[in-house]
């Protein structure tokens, strides 16, 4: 005979109209109390719960306001967003209370020293405090009037906080009195957290500010990230550890202060705009562009994504271009979000990571552009080699309204990248014509003097270290395909030996990544595939044997991420764990000349008809969605919908009073199938999604108990 869950009820149907699907919308910040119940709020009153460590999570909106900041201690809650909105519960969040403060000043950061003593700080200078657990609020005085986006307290009466054009702020005395901190920036900082003495603050353009004396003196700590991606949130677990996350997606870990550093291998390709650790062992980041909360447990050797969620690569079209043959991005040096590319003899520049882009110029020699550069100190002075007769260096001063050939015409090879600018001086440049010694310029180009004491045959890409301007690589090769060869050089160019060859291919394009100089790529055209290192070519392995490989970049902002095409193929190879393992993408046009890796998450690619940019869209399935709050009268389960279904179904049930829930599925049997939902939950109306993809057509049952107790079950149709 069947236990009493197992019991077949009669079948009401009610129609279910809902998706548990979230797209675009993201966080702004993640907390857990105990390492189990995680809470993410953000964009239009955005409030994600999980009470299984991140693994799935439940959707339980609060307005429509975008909220900044979230804490949490036993029953207590606080969120605090744009608007002066706050919310705070004593109940679990079975009721809460809503307060506009500040005027209306957008509120950003929120801290709790214990229940009752609370901090926020907030726009225009705000800082205010409670001392009955937020029930009411007063005004603190700040001795700044920009906007506060971070405040930390280690003790009822040591506090810090972060805001616009480097100001830190401090207190001794529970925020009786504040006093402004002298950094010696002006940028605007994002995060600051403090062990003891020491003090770290994340800040815009890829770099952290460290104090370790309580703020008296700073040191910089360097994310020598190209494309000074913002550090958008730092944590400390003591004063030598510290976690920092943002830019496209990247994770950074120091357990010397910031002296040394690794970065973590992660699935997210999106902005991380805050990360928190319960201990040493359990943390979570997020992103404002999405609801996929990633999460470890071993601190951070893994990082994954929720049960269900399912990412999306599509490739969409920014600006076409004819006449495409090398890689001609090039970072605009005084916008972090400005680009330069040069498509045939057509200069344009885009000020918003490739979203957009202008044409700003025509380059009058030539009808295809190999390289293109555009000086760091002076963005009027640009430099192309081109085709014309054969190659040619072309110059302007003049925004590229003007132009004149400072070498050739000369022999350069018709498919590579033969044009180099030192990262590490701006006036300096290298160029490698066929059959030739390398040449070198110390004036951007306006004239050249041979340089190296080895000649080349067919310069294909080179390269040169950031911070190590004596180390060179050039990736040489034969006209009709015969080898490739990777040369290095430790004298900046005069003197060269062979590290690497590869028989019957060429060796397209190189990419080493700026923060690490050790990890470097290099692709191999005909069937020489993708080659990685991780000690300056001192050995490599062939990670990738794809045939044509071509374009090849590594994320500016993270150097585990790295991108390779393929010539004439609609595929683009992708790896987020160092080269150890790939997935392609699909729809770009090819072939595939150039790539840019702005940051991890935003990837460019220069194709035969114009510049492409990728897209990523994480769909995740909430195990648990509420549909409303308001309080039911009593505990009802509804009928699935669709019923039957294939392959999934929802179920809508609501909780009148707040308990520990359960909804089960059953098969004919009685055994159990799955948990879909199994949490404490406040009152309100639920739905629940239950993917059968996995099981057998035919007759499943449905049960909602609450703490422990059922409340009613129904029947369900499975449909093939």
């Amino acid at each position: 005979m069947l236990s009493d869950l197992k019991v077949l009820f009669l079948v009401l149907f009610f129609p279910l109209i809902f998706s548990s699907q979230v797209f675009s919308q993201g966080f702004n910040a993640v907390y857990s109390k105990d390492g189990t119940d995680v809470i993410a709020v953000g964009s239009n009153g955005s409030v994600f719960r999980s009470w299984t460590g991140g693994t799935a999570w439940g959707n339980y909106p609060l307005g429509s306001n975008n909220f900044n900041a979230v804490r949490s201690m036993g029953f207590l809650i606080w969120i605090a967003g744009d608007n002066g909105t706050f919310y705070s519960t004593t109940n679990d969040g079975t009721t809460w209370n809503s307060q506009t403060l500040a005027g209306g000043e957008n509120l950003n950061s929120i801290y709790f020293y214990n229940g009752n003593l609370g901090w926020i700080a907030g726009d225009n200078g705000t800082i205010l405090a409670t001392t009955n657990g937020g029930t009411n609020w007063s005004a603190q005085t700040s001795p700044v009037s920009v906007n506060l986006n971070s405040v930390i307290f280690t003790s009822a009466a040591e506090g810090v906080a972060c805001g616009d054009n480097g100001k830190v702020i401090k207190t001794t005395n529970g925020g009786t009195n504040w006093i402004q901190l002298t950094t010696s920036t002006t940028s605007n900082l994002l995060s600051i957290d403090r062990k003891s003495n020491v003090i770290m603050v994340g800040a815009e353009g890829g770099v952290v500010f460290k104090s370790t004396d309580s703020g008296t003196t700073w040191s910089v700590v360097d994310y020598r990230i190209l494309s000074k991606s913002d550090i958008k949130s730092v944590f400390m677990l003591d004063p030598n550890t510290f976690y920092s996350c943002g830019g496209g997606g990247f994770i950074r870990k120091s357990t010397d202060a910031g002296n040394t550093f690794t970065f973590q291998a992660n699935p997210m390709m999106g902005n991380l705009v805050s990360i928190y650790f319960y201990n040493p062992m359990k943390g979570w980041a997020v992103s404002s562009l999405n609801h996929a909360v990633i999460y470890t447990t071993d601190g951070g050797n893994t990082w994954s994504l929720p049960a269900g969620t399912t990412v999306s690569y599509a490739w969409q079209l920014k600006q076409s271009g004819s006449g495409n043959i090398g890689n001609g991005f090039c970072l605009h040096p005084m916008n972090k979000d400005g680009i330069f590319i040069a498509m045939g003899n057509q200069v344009y520049r885009s000020l918003d990571k490739g979203e957009s882009w202008t044409q700003i110029a025509t380059i009058s020699s030539g009808s295809r552009a190999h390289t293109f550069f555009v000086n760091r100190l002076d963005t009027n002075i640009m430099l192309a080699s081109m085709d014309a007769s054969g190659g040619r260096v072309v110059r302007s001063t003049d925004y590229g309204q003007t132009w004149v050939t400072t070498w050739g015409p000369g022999t350069l090879t018709s498919y590579g990248m033969p044009m180099e600018v030192d990262p590490n001086n701006p006036d300096i440049c290298f160029l490698g014509p066929d059959n030739s010694v390398m040449l070198r310029s110390t004036d951007f180009g306006s004239t050249w003097n041979n340089w190296s004491m080895t000649t080349f045959r067919s310069p294909c890409d080179i390269a040169i270290l950031y911070g190590y301007p004596n180390i060179m690589y050039v990736g040489d090769g034969t006209t009709g395909f015969g080898s490739g060869e990777l040369l290095k050089s430790t004298n900046g160019g005069v003197n060269w030996t062979s590290v690497h060859t590869v028989s019957g291919s060429e060796m397209p394009m190189l990419c080493i990544s700026s923060i690490d100089p050790n990890i470097a790529f290099h692709t191999c055209w005909s069937s020489g595939g993708f080659w990685r290192t991780n000690n300056e070519w001192v050995s490599f392995d062939q990670v990738a044997t794809n045939s044509g490989a071509w374009g090849t970049d590594i994320s500016k902002d993270d150097p585990t991420t790295v991108m390779f095409g393929i010539y004439g193929s609609t595929a683009a190879h992708i790896s987020t764990n160092g080269g150890d393992n790939f997935f392609s993408t699909s729809t770009l046009p090819g072939p595939n000349y150039g790539v840019l890796y702005y940051d991890k998450g935003n990837l460019l690619a220069q194709e035969s008809n114009g510049i492409y940019k990728m897209t990523v869209t994480y769909s995740v399935i909430t195990e648990n969605s509420s549909i409303s709050s308001n309080i039911p009268d009593k505990f009802y389960l509804s009928q699935n919908y669709p019923n039957p279904f294939n392959p999934s179904t929802t179920i809508r049930y609501s909780v009148s009073k707040a308990s520990n829930i359960q909804v089960k599925v059953f098969d004919v049997l009685g055994s159990e199938i799955k948990t879909l939902v199994n949490g404490y939950l406040v009152p309100g109306t639920y739905n629940v999604n239950f993917d059968a993809s996995n099981l057998s057509s035919g007759i499943y049952f449905y049960a909602l108990l609450s703490d422990g107790q059922k409340i009613d079950s129904r029947k369900m149709v499975f449909l093939k």
